[in-house]
C-alpha cells in the first residue's frame, strides 16, 4: 500500500469545538504532514492522531482498522490520513523515526502495520533501535539508508509539525480521530465505527 498526493486539508476548530469546547476560528493545516491511504473523491476524510507506543492505538490497529481499510478505504468511501506524532509514550519517538524513515523509502504503512502488530515486542528492550532496524530488513529496505535516516532523525521536522498540529488541535489522548472534522476519541470497536461511518456515507449527510 502506498502514499498519494492529497487535495488540501484544514480542519477548522469551529468544527471540532462542538464536541471539544474549542472556539477559536483557526484552521490547522495538516496537508503535508501524515501518510494518505484511498481515493480522493471518498466523501468521507478520516485523520486519526496516534503514537506508535499507544497500546489503545495498537489495539485499534490490530482490530477494527482492518475491517476499516477493506470495507470503506479499499471500497472508494473513506480517505484515511495516518499523523504520527509523539505524545509522550516510552520509545514513541524512536518508533516515529522508525516510520518516517521507511516513509523516505516508500513503505510507510508497511512499517506503520509491523510497528503496531509488534508493540510488546518493540517496547520491550530499553533501546528498540536493533529490533527497529531488524523490520527494515525484513521489509526488503535498504537498510545502510534506514539506520542513517534513523541516527539522523531526518524525519524531524515532519514529526515537528505534526507535534504542533496535534497541539494547535488540542489533542490529549490516542487515538484521537476526526471524522468529516468531528472528533472522536478511543479504540472504537469496529460496530462503532462502522455505525458511524454508514451514517455519513447516506445520501441525506452528504
Amino acid at each position: 500500500m502506498g502514499t498519494m498526493k492529497q487535495r488540501p486539508l484544514f480542519l477548522s476548530l469551529v468544527a471540532v469545538g462542538a464536541l471539544t469546547g474549542l472556539a477559536s476560528a483557526q484552521e490547522v493545516d495538516l496537508s503535508d504532514i501524515g501518510y494518505v491511504l484511498g481515493s480522493e473523491e471518498a466523501p468521507i476524510t478520516v485523520v486519526e492522531m496516534g503514537d506508535f507506543a499507544c497500546s489503545a492505538c495498537a489495539l485499534f490497529h490490530q482490530t477494527t482498522w482492518r475491517d476499516i481499510l477493506a470495507e470503506y478505504i479499499e471500497e472508494g468511501t473513506v480517505v484515511w490520513r495516518h499523523v504520527p506524532f509523539v505524545l509522550g509514550f516510552p520509545k514513541g519517538d524512536d518508533a516515529t523515526k522508525a516510520a518516517e524513515c521507511a516513509a523516505d523509502q516508500g513503505q510507510y504503512w508497511e512499517m506503520h502495520d509491523v510497528l503496531f502488530a509488534r508493540q510488546a515486542h518493540w517496547t520491550e528492550p530499553r533501546n528498540p533501535k536493533d529490533t527497529l532496524v531488524g523490520y527494515a530488513a525484513e521489509l526488503g529496505l535498504d537498510v545502510e539508508a534506514f539506520e542513517t535516516c534513523y541516527d539522523k532523525n531526518h524525519g524531524k521536522d515532519r514529526t515537528k509539525r505534526a507535534n504542533r498540529a496535534a497541539k494547535e488541535l488540542g489533542v490529549r489522548a490516542t487515538p484521537t480521530f476526526y471524522i468529516n472534522g468531528f472528533r472522536i476519541q478511543g479504540a472504537l470497536p469496529t460496530e462503532a465505527f462502522r455505525e458511524i461511518l454508514t451514517s455519513l456515507s447516506a445520501p441525506s449527510s452528504r
